[in-house]
């Protein structure tokens, strides 16, 4: 988390806007008007940084947005949307003591891979795995300590600390409606995602939709260096070093 958080300390205050979901964009004559929860801004550039089908479900975009980036963008799936994350945190890491490696590949239980997930020295002890959301019963704690037993002994099954993370129910990462499943991931890096719409003003930046590396934090790099590249070059955009800007 530290490269995020350097990246925030350099921003000026009251950028961030925290509690404030963008509910729509509009054209407003050159600009675009970006309307949330609790206020309204005028911009000449527009970057959504959310997975797409997420932007289009929760976001109301122009009438004018091309219909073949909305279709795209819909069916685009979230990277690891369905996927739950779970760190087990314990005093020691007993299980290189026992000549393991604290990783593993397993189809007996939810937790399907597995890595030893251990600070410097071992310190603090960590054990962390992916697992489907979908292999998550009503007890998923039940589950996931039973199948650590099974792979590292006895003494996985006591953390000091289980930690859940199922991001299929993150209302804020992954689109909630049941409709078609999103799983053409080669739809990751797509040509409609390469370039702005609306005249230039609308760009997209999440991770899947990078041309190279997409999913990962590789993506969400290469995608904002063409984005701000694109801005760049428009000849629209006026650095201001004078505070953030501020709302109509």
């Amino acid at each position: 988390a530290e490269l995020a958080d350097r990246l925030a300390a350099a921003l000026h205050e009251g950028c961030v806007q925290l509690g404030c979901a963008v509910e729509s964009v509009e054209h407003d004559d050159d600009h675009l008007l970006v309307s949330t929860n609790h206020r309204q801004w005028r911009s000449r550039h527009v970057v959504l940084a959310l997975p797409p089908a997420l932007a289009v479900e929760s976001i109301r975009l122009p009438a004018d947005t091309p219909a073949d980036l909305l279709r795209v963008a819909a069916a685009t799936p979230v990277w690891m949307g369905q996927i739950a994350k779970v760190v087990a945190v314990y005093e020691r890491p007993f299980w290189r003591a026992d000549g393991l490696a604290g990783a593993g590949i397993s189809r007996v239980g939810p937790i399907q891979e597995i890595h030893d997930m251990s600070g410097v020295h071992g310190e603090p002890a960590a054990l962390f795995g992916f697992a489907p959301a979908m292999l998550l019963g009503a007890h998923p704690e039940v589950q996931i300590l039973e199948q650590f037993s099974r792979l590292f002994g006895a003494a996985a099954a006591r953390p000091e600390r289980l930690i859940i993370q199922d991001w299929s129910a993150e209302h804020h990462t992954v689109p909630q409606q049941a409709a078609a499943p999103r799983a053409d991931y080669s739809l990751y890096g797509h040509d409609l995602y390469q370039r702005p719409a609306l005249n230039g003003r609308l760009h997209w930046s999440s991770t899947e939709t990078a041309a190279h590396h997409p999913g990962h934090i590789e993506g969400a790099l290469d995608a904002a260096e063409r984005v701000s590249e694109s801005i760049r070059r428009s000849g629209t955009f006026r650095s201001s070093r004078s505070g953030p800007i501020s709302p109509v």
